[in-house]
């Protein structure tokens, strides 16, 4: 940034207050909105910059909103009652994580660029349209995935299109439809990829900000979520043929991890521990023997055992023990049970060997100030998305050659041709569970496959989330999921109860 002004006024909207009411119903408390602070290129900058920092902040939901409820995990020792509630299919109005207030804030930093980037042209004459286009394009970028999870998290949502203004705005809009939703966001995107650039000329921009290929990958997604399968498989094409990214060699498939930012990555949230950039995600899922050890995690959740077995049935898989997942049996009370470590946000390195709690001899054991990146969208991951969508369309040899790319790397067997619709999806759904194991995707990709085709295959969806559990919480889940309503949480208690305007999702309205 070109002056101080920049770094103050990003310093003052991250320190704006946080909660379930930041931007659907409270009025206006800072200084964002006024239209005297937009009168440089670098406060339009700081706004955009605060946008990004706001999804840094909320990477502890977004691996939460992606995995309490599928079957890749299970709770550590110290998970919290709110999670384990999630876990259980014990879902209520009341429950934090039914929180949004996070991604409306984002919503709005990239409301409020779209509102007065332009009007800053006008005013510095250092700031040109192009620059001003950019900036949009990134910040409806951000729109779109802000909307993307809030979509799929509680499905129908209050569409703002509109920075908080003014105390005559209305603060108490109410929930538009999920068609509404996905018609803003394709539209956004489509507007996005014109202005956003193909690289900014520094690895950590090109991988941690908005370029073309990750407006095409997200794209790509929000196609599949709503069964328009020509158009993700076009989105596909745009980055797979743009010969930008590839996958890189299995042996060091855990770079994708540590140090992040490889030659796959679309689109990842950065942190910098030598920045004071430091994620939440080591202190979640890292052992806690109880006896001052390292490493001093809070081992909230592990990796299903029940899902382990499914690596050790190709005992050559790259992604399995010791990159994945670690076994860990170390200091404390793990000495009488050994459990399954979410290495990709732990470890510095995918090696042999087991954590042993302590700093172990030959080879090291992660870092507690970690500051592992959070992947969105990876090139295997696009490669995966079109062999979805060319399996709904019939190409099924097409779609096939996609998936042996992609277990190739892995050094697993390789598919045979599949004539099989049904068997082709659910390959394809273990697939990604077993390459991106934590990544936040899993719910959504159960989602997706659950209520494709008019929920053809719930059946299915269901089996998948019972399998493992106790009879009891079998029973539960059976019952529950066979309401396409309770796939998505409920609106906040507190959301509801603050305007009127809200229409809380039938299955929670009892309850």
């Amino acid at each position: 940034m070109r002056t101080k002004a920049g770094y103050i006024l990003l310093i003052i909207f991250l320190m704006l207050p946080r909660g379930c009411t930041d931007w659907l119903h409270l009025e206006p408390e800072s200084e964002l909105t006024r239209e005297e602070f937009w009168q440089s290129g670098d406060d339009v900058q700081a706004v955009v910059a605060g946008a990004y920092k706001e999804m840094a902040g909320m990477v502890e939901m977004l691996f939460k909103w992606g995995e309490l409820r599928g079957d890749l995990m299970v709770p550590g020792a110290n998970i919290t009652s709110a999670d384990r509630k999630i876990m259980d299919g014990f879902i209520y109005p009341e429950n934090e994580r039914n929180r949004w207030g996070q991604l409306y804030r984002a919503i709005n930093f990239a409301n409020t660029v779209l509102k007065f980037s332009p009007m800053v042209v006008e005013r510095d004459q250092t700031f040109n349209e192009n620059e001003s286009r950019a900036f949009e394009a990134e910040a409806l970028f951000i729109r779109s995935l802000c909307y993307f999870y809030l979509v799929r998290i509680f499905r129908d949502v209050p569409l703002v299109l509109e920075a908080s203004e003014n105390d005559a705005q209305d603060y108490y809009p109410a929930v538009s439809p999920e068609e509404e939703i996905f018609l803003q966001i394709t539209e956004d995107l489509k507007v996005a990829v014109q202005g956003l650039p193909t690289s900014y000329g520094r690895l950590e921009y090109d991988k941690g900000r908005a370029t073309k290929s990750a407006a095409y990958a997200l794209m790509a997604d929000v196609y599949l979520y709503f069964e328009k399968y020509q158009e993700c498989t076009d989105a596909c094409n745009q980055i797979i043929n743009s010969g930008l990214y590839g996958m890189i060699d299995g042996e060091d498939w855990f770079m994708n991890f540590y140090p992040g930012n490889s030659n796959e990555s679309i689109f990842e949230i950065q942190f910098d521990k030598d920045l004071d950039q430091i994620n939440m995600l080591y202190r979640m899922f890292a052992p806690n023997p109880g006896d001052d050890t390292y490493p001093d995690g809070n081992d909230e959740f592990r990796v299903s055992p029940y899902f382990v077995k499914e690596y050790e049935r190709y005992p050559s898989d790259r992604r399995g023990g010791n990159r994945t997942y670690m076994s860990y049996s170390g200091a404390g009370w793990y000495r009488f049970t050994t459990s399954h470590v979410l290495w990709k946000y732990v470890g510095t390195e995918g090696i042999p060997g087991t954590a042993t709690g302590a700093i172990a001899s030959g080879y090291r054991v992660g870092n507690k100030e970690s500051d592992a990146n959070w992947i969105i969208y990876r090139y295997p991951d696009i490669l995966l998305l079109k062999a979805e969508a060319l399996v709904q369309q019939g190409a099924f040899s097409e779609a096939v050659e996609l998936v042996n790319m992609v277990r190739g790397r892995a050094l697993i067997d390789l598919v045979a041709d599949i004539s099989s619709k049904n068997q082709l999806e659910d390959i394809i759904l273990e697939e990604r569970a077993k390459e991106f194991c934590g990544e936040g995707k899993r719910w959504f990709d159960l989602v997706r496959f659950g209520r494709r085709n008019d929920y053809e295959r719930i059946d299915r969806f269901i089996e998948i989330l019972a399998d493992n559990k106790s009879y009891e919480n079998a029973q539960i889940i059976r019952s529950k999921y066979s309401n396409p309503d309770s796939w998505y949480l409920p609106i906040h208690q507190d959301e509801i109860d603050q305007n009127n305007m809200l229409v809380q999702n039938p299955y929670y309205k009892n309850q």
